[in-house]
């Protein structure tokens, strides 16, 4: 009887141990953090401002139209006998103006977008191969982005997002105003 719980508790424990050594690492890290201090970043950021007051330019310029008939049909119909024909065609000119420039706002939004994705792609890319790096030198088999705020929980000890940030060769910017809001002592 000793035997056999003994063989039991011998198979039961040699069961668990192959499962404590497949035990899987799960690293975690701010991947859009990472993204944000790239050098490549903030070059990429330059030229979307860029191109974002380039379309923005081709809005206000519908804007701008749209304002002056309406402003000649404002002026018209002040007058004491105003054009109706003239009242009607400005009335369909600013119609159609709407039109366009909510169609141009798609568009520009539609642009942007894609533009973006451009831009970001290859840093992304980057940052994903360190990523992968850095998890298989420290033996992670998982990583975690929780930038999107959909972690739960996780042990600081697995975070990698400073062994990313070594392996690009970021390095943290100081703070603006680091002794800003402290109360001043010896007075």
């Amino acid at each position: 009887m000793k035997n056999s719980i003994l063989s039991v508790a011998f198979l039961l424990l040699c069961s668990f141990i192959p499962s404590v050594s497949n035990a899987q690492m799960v690293g975690h890290l701010n991947f859009q953090e990472i993204i944000q201090l790239m050098p490549e970043y903030e070059t990429a950021s330059k030229e979307y401002d860029l191109y974002k007051l380039s379309l923005e330019d081709q809005l206000k310029q519908i804007e701008t139209e749209y304002l002056e008939s309406q402003k000649k049909m404002d002026e018209e119909s002040k007058k004491p006998a105003p054009s109706q024909t003239r009242m009607k065609m400005w009335a369909q000119q600013m119609e159609l103006m709407q039109q366009s420039y909510q169609e141009m706002q798609q568009s520009v939004q539609d642009s942007l977008n894609i533009k973006m994705g451009e831009l970001v792609e290859p840093i992304k890319t980057k940052v994903t191969n360190a990523v992968a790096e850095v998890a298989k030198e420290k033996g992670y088999s998982h990583v975690i982005d929780n930038s999107m705020g959909t972690l739960i929980y996780a042990d600081a000890k697995h975070d990698v997002t400073a062994a990313v940030k070594t392996k690009l060769g970021i390095k943290e910017k100081p703070a603006v105003n680091p002794g800003a809001g402290k109360p001043k002592t010896g007075n």
